[in-house]
């Protein structure tokens, strides 16, 4: 997931909620800015901080699914190792070598 474009999304969308509501509640210019710029600087490092946590997150689950995929890698080879030795061990016992475990 991006998450470059989330502290501006949150600082602006907060931005336009309080232009409209000071303007409705007949604020005036000088405060609906003072009262603007307060909200936009707030909920901008607000969303600096959603973005971190989000970015952490995504982190851990890269990490976490790395890991995964690792250890899926080596049962896989695990498992095919198990199968060239039965085949290998087969191979003599149809050949007619007498299989020293047997005796």
């Amino acid at each position: 997931m991006n998450t470059k474009n989330i502290p501006a999304i949150i600082s602006l969308s907060a931005g336009a909620i309080t232009s409209i509501i000071t303007f409705v509640l007949g604020y005036e210019v000088k405060a609906m800015l003072g009262i603007l710029l307060a909200v936009l600087l707030l909920f901008y490092v607000a969303g600096l901080i959603v973005k971190a946590i989000l970015d952490k997150f995504q982190a851990e689950i890269a990490l976490k699914e790395e890991e995964e995929e690792r250890l899926r890698k080596e049962e896989e080879e695990r498992e095919g190792a198990v199968i060239e030795k039965e085949m290998s061990e087969e191979r003599k016992n149809a050949s007619g070598i007498p299989n020293s475990d047997a005796e």
